[in-house]
């Protein structure tokens, strides 16, 4: 086999895909990057944009053009060692499928997505068999960032990004580490992303904790359609907010894999969940939440991925979840101002103030 070439693929180049591939290239030694483009029409905006990702940061415009392009076929050929994955959590499976052919035991796939589930789906439905199936890994974004068009993009909330071994539920962890440090090193190693490694443990606890956020905010901001700073003003909002938090906590708290876990009763309790979503409302108060982006441009949501996760694992174990289904339910029929009732959750009422 040839020696590494440590190219990094980056496929999904929405806000979260330009970031990833900007900074990387911004890196004082910077590895090779392709840009996986899956239609022809964003090879057309590709080229009507200067051939060149442009990220905003407080005003300051950054550019990078640094890149080698393919569009995807089943017609490429060469073995992609290094995948950054980040497409929407809906359309992971078919993005994955077109580029299955040249993905092997040694590649490394990131996956950057919101919410929880996707690496199940994947491994189900593109790598059942586990002799052929890549490195996992799995991150964690806390940046804030919106689109300004194609590959323009505004850096409008400076966080972090967490990053580690992606371990599936139930299966051993078998996997030989080494394989996919060089794109854990590459991510830690570039300043604009400030990024840092955790074990796979801790990695599953901080998504729980990112997912349960998005679970709070993201489909509120939806029903009441504001920013998420105006949602927890109202005593109706909040007194929902927590309905759902014992919903989720319980779910939580009930995962096999979290079993004997020192830190899971107290770190998922429903008060320190709600401590953990207030602070980030109050941190991102000026933000419009990604899922009332989506509604806004008529797109599909994720919620599948972020409160549907939490009634899939509920059912899973025994929980019920009434109040985080008719929450879905509101989301995908578009229902605004909507408050599920807490004696009835099938029931939905007025808001009070």
């Amino acid at each position: 086999m040839s020696a590494s070439s440590g190219r990094i693929h980056v496929l999904g180049l929405g806000n979260l895909g330009r970031l990833f591939a900007h900074e990387l290239a911004l890196h004082p030694k910077p590895p090779a990057i392709t840009l996986l483009l899956h239609r022809q029409g964003l090879l057309d905006e590709w080229e009507a944009a200067g051939k060149r990702i442009e990220i905003t940061t407080g005003g300051v415009v950054s550019t990078s053009s640094n890149y080698d392009v393919e569009l995807v076929s089943q017609a490429q050929k060469g073995v992609i060692e290094n995948l950054i994955v980040a497409t929407k959590t809906l359309n992971t499976v078919n993005a994955l499928s077109s580029v299955r052919h040249r993905l092997t035991y040694n590649s490394t796939v990131l996956f950057t997505q919101n919410g929880m589930g996707t690496v199940e789906e994947v491994t189900s439905a593109v790598f059942p068999n586990p002799s052929t199936r890549p490195h996992y890994l799995k991150s964690i974004t806390s940046h804030g960032v919106y689109s300004l068009g194609p590959f323009r993009s505004v850096h409008a909330g400076l966080a972090n990004v967490t990053v580690g071994r992606a371990i599936l539920p139930g299966q051993p962890n078998t996997r030989n580490p080494s394989k996919s440090k060089s794109l854990i090193d590459r991510i830690v190693s570039s300043p604009g992303l400030a990024a840092r490694e955790v074990d796979p443990q801790e990695l599953i606890r901080l998504q729980i904790e990112k997912l349960v956020v998005n679970a709070m905010i993201n489909p509120l901001t939806v029903i009441f359609d504001c920013k998420n700073g105006v949602l927890f003003n109202r005593a109706s909002i909040v007194h929902l907010m927590r309905l759902l938090l014992a919903e989720a906590s319980q779910v939580i708290q009930s995962l096999p894999e979290l079993l004997g876990d020192p830190e899971i009763a107290s770190r998922f309790s429903t008060q320190n969940l709600e401590t953990i979503v207030l602070d980030v409302a109050e941190k991102t108060a000026q933000n419009t939440s990604s899922m009332l982006q989506d509604v806004r441009a008529g797109r599909a949501t994720e919620i599948d991925y972020i409160n549907g996760y939490i009634v899939k694992r509920g059912k899973e174990q025994g929980v019920e979840c009434k109040v985080n289904e008719k929450l879905i339910q509101l989301v995908k029929e578009g229902k605004e101002g909507e408050v599920v009732c807490a004696d009835d959750p099938k029931v939905g009422v007025e808001p009070g103030s």
